[in-house]
């Protein structure tokens, strides 16, 4: 089990010195894991050699990393952006009120990024250059100025297949964005 080995290395890699040392592990799960996949979860922890596993959902796990008061009486959202999807969260009192997951996140922006770039410049880009893209002047709304930063990129052009410069800014990846960030506005939306 591939989960059950990485888990190992972990633990490896955390108690070097130690053999013998059984650790107590808490793993993230999304809000909408059924039992079955959370029992999985658990028993890949324990097989992995922990002494004890506890599960917490990764809203409530994102709120407490961020420093939300969620134990207090008034609602707080978490809008957690993975790589495949997004879990848009409300909570309160300790616990979640509400929660939604949409199947988009980061990767669906970087593939965004590369099929704008393939229509609008005829440039291939991989998927490396586009994380870059979003990491650096990646934005989900239009710059004030109307073009805001940019930066320069190379890829290959579809055209003759050689390699191409080219810059783009931020309101061409405002634009590349547009989609998955109106797809996650709206889990937002639905939520408030």
């Amino acid at each position: 089990d591939t989960a059950e080995e990485m888990i190992k290395h972990f633990i490896r890699k955390v108690h070097r010195r130690s053999t013998f040392s059984k650790p107590k592990i808490i793993v993230c799960v999304p809000h909408g894991a059924t039992p079955v996949e959370k029992r999985a979860i658990r028993q890949s922890v324990l097989s992995a050699g922990a002494r004890r596993a506890g599960l917490i959902a990764e809203p409530i796990a994102a709120a407490i990393g961020a420093g939300m008061p969620i134990t207090d009486p008034t609602g707080n959202m978490v809008v957690d952006i993975g790589g495949g999807t997004t879990e848009v969260a409300v909570l309160s009192l300790g616990d979640i009120v509400y929660a939604r997951s949409v199947r988009v996140g980061g990767d669906r922006m970087d593939e965004a990024i590369i099929n704008y770039l393939r229509r609008q410049h005829n440039l291939l880009i991989g998927e490396s250059t586009a994380e870059r893209i979003k990491t650096s002047i990646g934005t989900a709304r239009m710059p004030d100025d109307g073009r805001g930063q940019s930066m320069h990129i190379r890829g290959r052009d579809l055209l003759n297949g050689v390699p191409k410069e080219t810059e783009i800014s931020q309101a061409q990846v405002a634009e590349a964005l547009a989609e998955p960030v109106q797809q996650i506005c709206e889990a937002v939306m639905t939520a408030l």
